[in-house]
This record gives structure tokens, C-alpha cells and sequence, in this order.
């Protein structure tokens, strides 16, 4: 069972006392030694009863493994590691747990801009030469595809701590339709990436709503003192569920889309769904798949069907279908009439 925060600091302070060798600590000294130190760091209201210690003590020696023993002297009984050096700040780490960690560094380390999966990488080493683990594999071997000359990675590292610590920023940011950079005053709540770009979700308190920003049109950014604006509003992790892409209005609403896939690419668009929300309406006889979606329709979706060329046509909705027709008529067009 994983450790809470409260719960960690109270084991900390147990272990400080446990490693202390030069004194006898009987359950009572023990007690009011744990409850001086969290009055003094969190208030008079978090101290523990006798009960909660005890319980501390069994999830010590579940979660860490702590050989926490009672001896009796004379006619009282004391607590103390029967290890000396024990401590549960310097827990053993086994060469299973490094590989798995050595191994999600080196995925991180594939997004360009992550500065934190060097910083991790730094702490694998440590824990390498600490534990004396030989690593004999340091070559990736997923590989992620990725855009080599992708703008605005180099604030990736900084964006995602501000999103992790709660920071406001102040971005100047330049659309591609703008002359110059205007300042914007962001509380950061989530990233996205999508199609080699990455995007920064937040609220936007010029325009006192929610906005999405593309990191490669950020001239500068910097954190700001102000009181975070908490993320109570959107469902971030739900935000983007019914959209390709980037692109949503505040008035956008899903639509039923229905589609049918040639003979050619129907196998492609049957082991890989444009969206989750994804169904099979019907298998035709020429080998032919009708699809069933329900999407937001923007840009990003239009260019994605535009993507299949002749190997998809849209069946509904209606106005969907003759958007793409008209972008499609306008391709022929730019090329001309066949020479003679």
C-alpha cells in the first residue's frame, strides 16, 4: 500500500528516534517525542494516539522491511533497530527496480525539451554506482517517431514544472497571423501534444476563461508571483476526449460521423481507430468497412480525412461531406486542366 505524506513524516520521525542508539525508547518516550515534533511542524492537531503508533511501527516493517525489535531491560521494554545502521531514508534498491527505472529514462529521453528525464537519468547513475548494478543494455530500443526541428521544446521542461508546482506565468505569444507578441497571463493545468506539437492548457485571466496555447509560438515565458487560479471549471483529463486534435470552441458539440473506408484501407482502419469512440457498422461484401463516430468536427478532423484520399468517403453528416468536397474540388482546380 503506498505511503502518504502525513504518514512518511511520522516514520521519519520514528526512525530518527530508533537510529538514536544513546537513548532508551520506551513507547511512551517514543509517543511524546513523535507528537513534540509534529506540533512544532504541523499544529497541535495532528498528534497521534498510542494506537496510531503502534500501527505506525507494523507499516514500517511492512512497507520498508524496518527491523524494528522490543527488548525488555529490567522491567521495561524498549524499541530499537535490531540492525544499527537501518534507516528507512537509505532503503536498498534491488537491480530489477534500477533496470525498470534505466529503462523509462531512456523512453523520456526521447521528448525532446523533457529536462527532467536528464535529471532522472542523473539519479539512476547514483543509484547504479551506489548499489554497484552494471547496466549492460543503455540502448533504446523503442523508438518514438518525432519531428527533429519542433519549435518550442526548449520550454518543455520549464511549462511542465510550472504545471506540477502550480506557477503562473506570463507568456509572450505570437500567432502566426500577428505582427508582433502580446503578453498573456496563463495558469498552466495541463500539456498536450499532437502531431509533433505541444500545447499548454490553462486559464487565461485576460480573457478570464480557458485557452490553449502552442508552445512553438512562445517568445518568453516567465513565472510570476499571483494566487494560482485552482483548475475548477474544465475536467482536464476529459477536455480533449471527443476532439482530434487541438482545436474546440466553447460551443462545439459532438456529431454522429459516419464513414466508409475502400477495400484497400479497411483492414488499416479496422486495427487502427481515428478515435476511441469508434464502432463497425458494417463489413461489405467487396471488403469495404462503414464506420460510426462521434467526433467534434474541426480542422484537424477535416485534414485527417483529406488525408485517405479516395479510400474514404463521408457519409454523414451532410455538411461534413461537402466540405470536403469543395476542399477537394479546389485541389483540382490549383492544378489545372490536363494538357492536351
Amino acid at each position: 500500500m503506498p505511503v502518504n505524506k502525513a504518514a512518511r513524516f511520522r516514520f521519519e520521525i520514528i526512525d530518527e528516534c530508533l537510529r538514536n542508539t544513546k537513548k532508551k525508547w520506551s513507547k511512551s518516550e517514543l509517543l511524546s517525542f513523535v507528537n513534540r515534533r509534529l506540533e512544532s511542524f504541523q499544529g497541535v492537531e495532528t498528534t497521534i494516539s498510542a494506537s496510531q503508533l503502534r500501527y505506525d511501527l507494523t507499516n514500517m516493517e511492512m512497507e520498508y522491511d524496518a527491523p524494528i525489535e522490543m527488548y525488555r531491560d529490567g522491567r521495561n521494554y524498549y524499541y530499537r533497530y535490531e540492525e544499527p545502521d537501518f534507516s528507512i531514508r537509505t532503503i536498498p534498491v534491488d537491480e530489477e527496480d534500477i533496470a525498470k527505472l534505466n529503462d523509462a529514462v531512456l523512453l523520456l529521453q526521447q521528448i525532446r525539451g523533457f529536462s527532467i528525464a536528464d535529471d532522472m537519468a542523473q539519479i539512476v547513475k547514483r543509484l547504479e554506482s551506489r548499489y554497484k548494478y552494471i547496466n549492460s543494455h543503455e540502448a533504446c530500443v523503442i523508438s518514438f517517431e518525432s519531428s527533429p526541428e519542433m519549435q518550442g521544446v526548449e520550454n518543455l521542461g520549464d511549462i511542465y514544472q510550472a504545471v506540477m508546482r502550480k506557477n503562473v506565468l506570463k507568456i509572450s505569444y505570437q500567432t502566426f497571423r500577428a505582427n508582433e507578441p502580446r503578453p498573456w497571463v496563463i495558469h498552466p493545468y495541463m500539456l498536450k501534444e499532437y502531431d509533433h506539437r505541444w500545447y499548454l492548457l490553462g486559464y487565461v485571466e485576460e480573457k478570464q476563461k480557458h485557452g490553449v496555447f502552442a508552445l512553438d509560438r512562445m517568445k518568453s515565458i516567465k513565472v510570476v508571483k499571483r494566487p494560482f487560479v485552482e483548475n475548477s471549471f474544465i475536467n482536464s483529463d476529459d477536455y480533449f476526449r471527443d476532439v482530434i486534435g487541438v482545436t474546440l470552441r466553447p460551443d462545439s458539440k459532438t456529431e454522429e460521423i459516419e464513414l466508409i473506408f475502400s477495400p484497400f484501407f479497411a483492414p488499416y482502419a479496422r486495427t487502427k481507430p481515428l478515435h476511441y469512440s469508434q464502432r463497425i457498422v458494417q463489413q461489405y461484401e467487396d471488403g469495404s468497412l462503414q464506420l460510426n463516430l462521434h467526433l467534434i468536427i474541426n480542422p484537424e478532423l477535416v485534414r485527417l480525412l483529406m488525408g485517405f484520399g479516395k479510400d474514404i468517403k463521408v457519409l454523414k453528416p451532410a455538411h461534413l461531406a461537402k466540405q470536403i468536397k469543395e476542399v477537394a474540388h479546389s485541389i483540382v482546380q490549383q492544378y489545372g486542366p490536363e494538357p492536351l
